[in-house]
């Protein structure tokens, strides 16, 4: 991956970076980019819970509700949007005058809210598709996701690379986005892994592989927050996993929400995703609340794990 942007005399802001892409895509990248900035200067003071439960019955933070509330009108706002799903809504948004052809959003608005008081790195995520959804992740034309870490980073698919740009804190420049890391592509020599879940819960596939590339060296990086551990593996190379459980088969991430957009970021960065037997990419859910197992990162590994669960 090649480094840019803030180290150099003449950085790439946000600006020029999305001049070549298609209009549309452009105006709701920059809407993304400006509400993160609204949700990170919130990080410091909505901590608390509220009493209210998100549509799955999960105890939603204020900053879950904040982060909703805040994507949702920014987004609605651009006039480009025609359907807009979220974790913390039961039935999407509809725009003024949706088209079959109008760029639908599926988004987590705060991925890892559950870590909020251990003030580990959170996130957001968004797929972009156009018409109705639920649709393969195949059919995704856009994917972006959000770091809140020591640094607030914006990470985005252009037609054909995938790039990083981060917030600018002090100077001139202060508030503005810069390309850090352009055409990002994951490491071939793999160096972490993070499995969600107990050891004990895990299918035997999974178990023996992960003794195995623990006996190859390779470390275990896991923090419970998605973005989080993810941006390790796009970092550092390895595989980052929510697998298929003794007692949820079906594994616990969402594929619209949150498994599809990353695995088409991950595919553009040379990497792969797989259910276990197939791409995330080429299912096609039957509902938006839809999970499956899921397992990403280098291609040779993800190869290795199916082959694994292929075993039985």
């Amino acid at each position: 991956m090649g480094m840019a942007g803030i180290g150099e005399t003449h950085p790439i802001f946000l600006a020029e970076g999305l001049a070549d892409l298609e209009r549309d895509l452009a105006v709701i990248y920059t809407a993304i980019a400006k509400t993160a900035q609204s949700v990170s200067k919130q990080l410091p003071f909505l901590l608390g819970m509220t009493q209210s439960l998100n549509p799955f019955g999960e105890k939603q933070a204020k900053l879950d509700v904040f982060s909703n509330d805040a994507f949702g009108e920014a987004l609605m706002e651009t006039g480009r949007v025609g359907w807009l799903a979220s974790e913390e809504l039961e039935i999407p948004l509809k725009g003024s005058s949706p088209e079959k052809d109008s760029l639908s959003i599926a988004m987590d608005p705060l991925d890892g809210s559950s870590n909020i008081t251990t003030n580990n790195p959170l996130g957001s995520i968004f797929g972009i598709w156009r018409g109705k959804l639920p649709q393969r992740g195949r059919d995704l034309i856009a994917a972006a996701f959000v770091t809140y870490g020591p640094t607030l980073t914006l990470t985005f698919t252009t037609s054909r690379n995938v790039d990083q740009f981060v917030e600018i804190k002090e100077g001139p420049d202060s508030g503005k986005f810069a390309l850090a890391y352009q055409n990002m592509k994951l490491p071939p020599k793999p160096e972490v892994y993070g499995i969600g879940g107990t050891r004990a819960e895990w299918i035997a596939p999974v178990e023996r592989f992960v003794r195995k590339i623990e006996a190859r060296g390779m470390h275990l990086r896991y923090g419970g927050t998605f973005i989080g551990d993810y941006n390790q593996i796009l970092q550092r190379g390895g595989i980052f996993s929510y697998p298929s459980h003794k007692g949820k088969p079906g594994g616990k991430l969402r594929i619209s929400y949150e498994t599809a957009p990353m695995s088409f970021i991950t595919e553009l960065a040379g990497g792969s995703s797989s259910d276990g037997k197939i791409s995330i990419l080429d299912l096609s859910p039957s509902s938006l609340t839809q999970t499956s197992p899921f397992y990403v990162g280098n291609s040779d590994l993800v190869r290795e794990l199916e082959a694994e669960i292929a075993a039985g």
